[in-house]
């Protein structure tokens, strides 16, 4: 969430490609008549892996409810309403989120949201709220919401955007018309994205992306660096936390660079404990993990492992149960070499 109070509130994160994707059209069209004809409920939960652009569908979507004029089922894109949701300061959409991307969303941050549906819309139409990753609230700011949800106030949508729909309370989803999301067929991103990139450079970002559609895109778009959380595995290597708690905070669509990334810091310990331990040690990326003092044999191993990994995850292996064995093996090797 943004770094105020009243910020993270209205801040609206908008992307350059505007309109719904070609895979979510029914579902769009299917919600507009709802709305059209009275009958949209006031809660809306998607769901679905990350990289599906659930929250892409839920930002369009919300645009629709506050547009002034709508036309056939989409935001016309031109009215006041918006053209304050394009710039991100459409007063009556509430977006909310975590700080940072593993933090979680507390009941101070409900009880604001609920303060501000509350009040009356500034712009004379509906009010939004949309929250992502809804599984990210504590249980205190899930009761909360509940609350709200079960008397919400007038002219008022929430939509919910869930990568783990199993993370959030029964009684959330049970106020809430659930819309599942699925990767789509190839043609279907091959038909958004040709305008803009050669065939083969889609089938190439396909492929590494593993059909995730939004992967997809940031590659084509100048890739993905995916991020190791050091302190999570280090915390890990150190024995307090588990490698279920570990493969749980991953999402498989994250899986493929989480390997890649894991294998570049493997890579950058081998040289480091080749050249000296000194060298190992000043070197950020791998410094606060206790594998950055493996001698390159033992790095060597967990390498292997690695890429191992990375093999039996393109034939379609469990991801949470082979990332859960892989960092198993890993912290095999390096008890064995420490013990």
């Amino acid at each position: 969430m943004a770094s105020s109070n009243n910020e993270q509130l209205i801040s609206i994160c908008c992307d350059g490609s505007r309109g719904f994707r070609p895979w979510h059209k029914a579902e769009a069209e299917h919600l507009a008549l709802a709305y059209q004809e009275q009958r949209l409920p006031h809660a809306l939960i998607l769901v679905g892996p990350q990289y599906v652009e659930k929250t892409h569908f839920a930002r369009e979507f919300a645009q629709f409810l506050l547009c002034a004029s709508p036309f056939n089922g989409v935001a016309c894109g031109q009215c006041k309403s918006c053209q304050l949701c394009i710039a991100g300061t459409h007063p009556d959409w509430l977006n909310v989120q975590p700080e940072e991307p593993r933090k979680v969303l507390r009941i101070d941050t409900i009880r604001q949201v609920q303060t501000r549906l509350q009040q009356t819309a500034q712009q004379g139409g509906n009010k939004v709220c949309v929250i992502s990753p809804a599984e990210q609230m504590n249980e205190n700011a899930a009761n909360a919401l509940l609350k709200v949800l079960e008397e919400p106030p007038a002219n008022t949508y929430f939509l919910l955007v869930a990568h783990h729909a199993s993370k959030i309370l029964p009684t959330i989803i049970s106020r809430c018309q659930r819309l599942s999301f699925a990767i789509p067929a190839q043609d279907e991103i091959i038909s958004w994205l040709n305008d803009d990139f050669s065939a083969v450079d889609i089938q190439q970002a396909i492929e590494q992306g593993r059909g995730f559609p939004g992967r997809v895109y940031e590659l084509l778009n100048g890739g993905i660096d995916t991020q190791l959380d050091e302190k999570l595995l280090a915390s890990f290597f150190s024995g307090r936390e588990s490698a279920q708690n570990v493969a749980k905070s991953i999402d498989s669509s994250q899986l493929p660079d989480f390997l890649d990334s894991f294998l570049r810091l493997i890579s950058v310990g081998v040289k480091s404990s080749q050249d000296s331990a000194e060298a190992a040690a000043n070197n950020s990326s791998i410094s606060q993990l206790p594998i950055a003092n493996l001698p390159a044999s033992e790095m060597h191993k967990i390498y292997d492992c690695v890429a191992a990994a990375k093999v039996a995850l393109a034939q379609n292996a469990n991801p949470r149960l082979l990332l859960e064995s892989l960092l198993l093996q890993c912290s095999a090797i390096n008890n064995k070499f420490n013990s």
